[in-house]
């Protein structure tokens, strides 16, 4: 796995792990910020990109679960055909 990869997967894993329980303080509202911030990109990259996912090799539902985890990241890799 490549770096910008585990950054975003560690991103993601600090704003779940705050809706389930959350921290006190600051950090409470900087992981609520980045988790919101990613969803919210990533569901705009989902609709913006969707004949680009939609054409590309992997299963629909795979590609868009991908685009929702990476965004641009997974976008980058896609073939184009």
């Amino acid at each position: 796995m490549k770096t910008p990869h585990i950054v975003t997967l560690i991103l993601w894993a600090f704003g779940i792990v705050n809706l389930f329980e959350p921290f006190n303080g600051w950090i409470f509202y900087l992981a609520s910020g980045i988790f919101y911030l990613l969803l919210i990109a990533h569901l705009v990259e989902c609709v913006m990109y969707r004949n680009k996912i939609l054409k590309s090799q992997d299963s629909p539902f795979v590609a868009f679960s991908m685009t929702l985890i990476f965004g641009v990241i997974y976008l980058g890799s896609i073939k184009e055909s």
